[in-house]
């Protein structure tokens, strides 16, 4: 059994080899091999602690990532089983392992639906899931600019400093959030609003929206006249979104219609170049125990984290 940081994942798996496992990932789930349970948790008090558990039938993995809400920030523990042996594979301890592999799906999602050509990815809430988001698409597409927007000005000039640093694309701080809609060909919305963050009508033809924050009809960074404008629209836990009473589009024609990406990976849709699509993001359970199992692998092999086995 190996522990394994943050840094032991950053070191084994760079974003492109993340996107391509993860796509193999949804394409199991297409054939009924992974198995994702619904999110479960309690609150005590303030906080709550929330556990995602899921499996790989075709590796014999199980497991389940655990992590705490109602805090600004916490350690997150994720566990993944050999499910033939009994055995415990792998623990990561930290918060990379789901940033990697939520930035992974978005990643999937931006090679199926949006535009072979796209260049500029335009972010409302610039922050480190929105950071992997974009990593992500410059791993599928000849990405040349990124326009990023958050309210708090002092934090969005800091980060875009270490997006220069860290990415061989222009990086411009945005002044409203216009015009990081405005000039996207992918839009990245990573936010925790209870309002629309941004107006359809900003949108270019063409334009992939990938939506991670809140889509509830009560809470929502989207305005609830966005899924009119996409036609494609598409999630990676489209049965967990049709569960919830809350959900921003609960009993109408654009839940009806939502594809499940794993879907989409075994068979793609076909798309115009001005055609909008939307991807919302929910974090599918059984992804990160795949994806701790492939990390675990190739830390054994590059000699990373810490061997405890007995």
């Amino acid at each position: 059994m190996r522990i394994l940081t943050d840094a032991d994942i950053r070191a084994v798996c760079p974003m492109a080899d993340a996107v391509a496992f993860m796509k193999r990932v949804f394409y199991a789930r297409s054939q009924g091999e992974l198995v994702s349970a619904p999110r479960e948790g309690f609150r005590a008090g303030p906080v709550g602690l929330v556990w995602t558990p899921g499996a790989l039938r075709s590796s014999k993995a199980l497991g389940l990532r655990v992590y705490l809400t109602g805090l600004a920030a916490s350690d997150q523990l994720a566990a993944a089983w050999d499910g033939q042996s009994g055995e415990l594979i792998a623990l990561a301890v930290g918060s990379y392992l789901g940033q990697l592999r939520t930035g992974a799906i978005g990643g999937v999602a931006i090679d199926l639906l949006a535009r072979p050509d796209a260049e500029t990815v335009g972010v409302i809430g610039f922050g480190r899931q929105a950071w992997m988001q974009v990593e992500a698409a410059l791993a599928v597409r000849p990405i040349r600019r990124v326009i990023a927007y958050r309210r708090d000005l002092e934090r969005l000039r800091t980060l875009v400093d270490e997006a220069r640093m860290a990415w061989s694309v222009e990086v411009i701080a945005a002044h409203s959030a216009i015009d990081a809609v405005s000039q996207a060909d992918i839009l990245v919305t990573a936010t925790g609003s209870s309002v629309p963050v941004f107006d359809p009508a900003w949108l270019r033809p063409g334009t992939h929206i990938n939506a991670l924050g809140p889509k509830y009809r009560e809470r929502t960074e989207l305005a609830e006249n966005t899924a009119a404008l996409a036609r494609i629209l598409a999630s990676d836990f489209p049965e967990q979104h049709r569960k919830d009473s809350d959900f921003l589009w609960h009993r109408t024609e654009h839940q009806d219609r939502m594809q499940d990406l794993a879907g989409l990976v075994a068979s793609p849709a076909p798309r115009n170049h001005a055609d909008i699509t939307l991807f919302l993001s929910h974090g599918l359970s059984g992804t990160e125990v795949a994806l701790l199992q492939e990390v675990a692998g190739r830390a054994e092999q590059s000699h990373r984290g810490i061997d405890v086995t007995s």
